[in-house]
């Protein structure tokens, strides 16, 4: 075999050093909680299992009928049946309790088996480890593993699935490595396992030592073991090896085939992927629901709306299209992912008609509307699928909450997390992340705060979160301490938290700390810096003024500078009046975007502070050659349940003279306390200086804020969203308003959040 060269073929035993742990120490016999005889403890079932049992099938399982409370007191009641025969209906019984997860009446057995004097009976034992290891009691299946001699392969097989199926696939490699040692010799279900648990941990040096002793103990041509082989390099990202193994397979069988097209769907390869669905289509081994929802998101990958058009046909005559929820939801996630949600709703209602209790597509079809922006559409379904009686669980809430993130709606928002406590939810970690993250797009710090520090567990998603929400809220301090509590707590950080400190160190002025905090992360978290550390690394030195030093660092970066990493420059170098720097960072963008707005508007702002009128004009004239437009301004606020939109100069709402007058109402006021507009910012020739004012003063997010002063109640702070930065006119007006009105302003701009109290605002003039 081709890939033999690689791996260890050696007859020295197998050594995963760096794994820690095993199965518990040996205890005295395990006894059940619920041992006593008591009918009131088993589930009541009528059905009747086989009397028939064969001998070789001890401790490997029996068949899938349901056991019940008449079983449990007939069958060892009976004095005339023989020890013999019920030691062998008990072993038969405590392997359909493994089978149907059914824990209660498998610790009945258990206590039976006690009684029996069965207890160190290596089939019974292996039976009941069976029980507790599928029913997810790793702890107890240890114990009785440990407390019976002389236990085989199949105790030892049962007891590594067990740890394996429950999240402790490091134990379960551990026990594989003292099967050997105790010179027992694993079996094809064994290496099965095991390969599995080196998918799982992405151990790749373990799983080809495994791979090596597959092929040393000649269990290569067995086909199950060949799809963990295929399936674990699949899932490696190892896909040379799998097309390997894929083609020297002895008997290919559906998981075969979808084990190798869902490692090319993962590595992005979707058009390999859909190649290899191709191929299987024409062999002798038909695709199943699992190789068509495969194939359906690789589909989906290549936003390739024709042949997932091709696939769902398929789908439809194989008559999984409407009746499998895989392969439905799949179907659903296809349009989504090209942006035909009029096809998902259609195949939503398809579904509905076979799977009429099922919440899975539900999420899917919200998870595609927010993914395609359609935030409200997202609430819409929320509230179909609440009134057709579906519960929602920890993906509903999840998506949910970043529809209304995205609004971003602070009621929409409250009013999930008054059912997420219902439902009981709140604890789930990816459920209170999404609270943090709604929380935190709302500009409610202190919720955000009080959801992650009451979280019982965290995962480095939640931790990232809060980091992030520090780091945007202008609290560089208090990321700084989260980080390194994060740290301390043994939750090593990504990519994404060094984003976010970097982020806050950019947006206080602590340069050094920033700089040192990037220069950390490779040789301390083996994390290689991506284009947005580069970008923010340049937005760090760029908001100090430390321009020169920003355009060496881009220019001496390890990685082809993109329009992405010049455009902070080019947004500092406005900030810092250096025009020369400016039209650098201007030229690298437009040869990478041609039309980009912001570099043509930044240049012709630019150009009129210094007068240059002739360099406006300029900047005017190419914008309309390349039919360039300025994004416009606009802010919003959301009050009484509704969002309201404004732009400058805006009359369109029907309270807008009310506004009007509440603006000049609270211009004369901030003047009187020092405030002059900044007319500086207006960019043309001929206007005078009242029209100039006029002009500032109409912006956007002046007309948000004085709508809801008049809108909202006193005690509730006002919270505007912006679509672009902030002006420097805004910001000071905003500190003199806070001043003058007593109330809390916070801002959200395309960059950040500014809270303003009693004319201070929280970025400490530094954005």
């Amino acid at each position: 075999m081709a890939l033999h060269c690689n791996l260890s073929l050696h007859s020295t035993p197998l050594s995963f050093s760096h794994l820690r742990g095993s199965h518990l120490p040996k205890q005295n016999t395990v006894v059940p909680t619920n041992c006593a005889f008591n009918a009131s403890i088993i589930s009541s079932n009528n059905h009747k299992f086989p009397i028939h049992f064969e001998e070789s099938e001890l401790g490997i399982g029996g068949t899938s009928d349901n056991l019940g409370e008449t079983e449990f007191v007939d069958m060892f009641t009976q004095s005339r049946s023989s020890i013999h025969e019920q030691r062998i209906s008990l072993i038969h019984a405590l392997n359909q309790c493994a089978n149907q997860g059914n824990l209660v009446l498998g610790q009945g057995y258990h206590a039976l088996v006690i009684k029996k004097g069965l207890a160190f009976d290596k089939f019974a034992a292996t039976a009941v480890v069976g029980v507790y290891s599928k029913c997810g009691e790793v702890e107890d299946a240890s114990k009785m593993f440990d407390q019976c001699p002389d236990m085989d392969i199949v105790s030892w097989n049962n007891l590594i699935l067990g740890y394996a199926n429950n999240g402790f696939s490091n134990r379960a490699l551990y026990l594989f490595v003292q099967v050997q040692n105790e010179e027992i010799r694993p079996n094809a279900y064994t290496f099965s396992i095991v390969l599995g648990a080196c998918a799982t941990l992405v151990a790749v040096n373990e799983g080809k030592q495994v791979h090596g002793q597959v092929v040393k103990m000649q269990y290569s041509s067995n086909t199950v073991v060949n799809n963990s082989l295929l399936t674990m390099y699949s899932k490696f990202g190892m896909m040379d090896e799998v097309e390997i193994l894929f083609k020297e397979h002895p008997s290919r069988n559906h998981i075969t085939w979808t084990a190798i097209i869902a490692g090319f769907y993962r590595q992005e390869c979707f058009e390999k992927a859909l190649w290899v669905f191709h191929c299987m289509r024409h062999s002798e081994v038909a695709p199943n629901e699992r190789t068509f929802a495969v194939a359906l998101a690789s589909s989906g990958g290549m936003r390739d709306s024709d042949f997932g058009s091709m696939l769902h046909a398929l789908a439809i005559k194989n008559g999984m299209a409407a009746r499998n929820v895989f392969v439905g939801t799949a179907i659903l996630d296809l349009y989504s992912a090209v942006g035909e949600m009029g096809s998902a709703e259609k195949q939503l209602d398809e579904m509905n008609d076979y799977l009429s209790s099922s919440n899975v597509p539900w999420n899917a079809l919200i998870a595609g509307h927010v993914s395609n922006g359609e935030n409200e559409d997202a609430m819409e379904a929320l509230n179909r699928m609440l009134n057709s009686g579906i519960k929602c669980d920890e993906f509903t809430y999840s998506n949910i909450l970043k529809a209304a993130s995205s609004l971003p709606s602070l009621a929409a928002g409250e009013q999930i997390h008054s059912c997420i406590i219902k439902t009981k939810y709140e604890a789930n970690m990816h459920v209170a992340s999404s609270l943090i993250e709604m929380y935190t797009n709302c500009g409610i710090l202190a919720n955000a705060e009080r959801v992650f520090y009451q979280m019982r567990e965290r995962d480095v998603v939640s931790w990232n979160s809060m980091v992030k929400t520090y780091s945007q809220h202008g609290q560089p301090k208090k990321a700084m301490l989260l980080f390194n509590k994060m740290a301390k707590e043994g939750t090593r950080p990504t990519s994404a938290t060094f984003l976010s400190v970097i982020s806050a160190c950019s947006h206080s002025g602590l340069v050094e700390e920033g700089l040192e905090h990037f220069k950390t992360m490779l040789p301390d978290y083996e994390i290689t810096p991506e284009e947005a550390h580069y970008s923010c690394i340049v937005d760090l030195l760029g908001r100090a003024g430390r321009l020169e030093e920003a355009r060496d660092f881009i220019n001496n970066s390890p990685i082809v500078p993109t329009a992405s990493i010049w455009r902070p420059l080019l947004a500092a170098s406005r900030q810092h009046h250096n025009l020369q720097i400016a039209e650098l960072a201007a030229e690298q963008i437009l040869k990478e975007d041609f039309s980009d707005p912001t570099v043509h508007v930044t240049l012709l702002n630019m150009y009129a502070k210094v007068r240059r009128w002739s360099d406006v004009e300029k900047q005017r004239r190419l914008m309309k050659l390349k039919e360039v437009e300025k994004e416009p301004g606009s802010s919003w606020i959301e009050a009484n349940r509704r969002l309201y939109k404004f732009y400058s100069r805006d009359k369109k709402l029907s309270e807008m003279p009310e506004v009007y007058a509440k603006l000049e109402e609270v211009v004369k006021e901030i003047r009187t306390l020092g405030y002059v507009p900044d007319t500086k910012l207006v960019h043309t020739q001929r206007a005078d200086e009242v029209s100039k004012q006029e002009n500032i003063l109409l912006h956007s997010e002046k007309l948000a804020v004085c709508f809801g002063l008049i809108s909202l109640s006193p005690n509730k702070p006002i919270r505007v969203f912006k679509n672009i930065r902030v002006c420097n006119d805004c910001h000071s007006a905003m500190k003199y308003i806070s001043t003058a009105t007593s109330r809390e302003i916070v801002l959200r701009d395309n960059y950040r959040f500014h809270c303003f109290k009693q004319g201070c605002c929280s970025c400490g003039d530094y954005w």
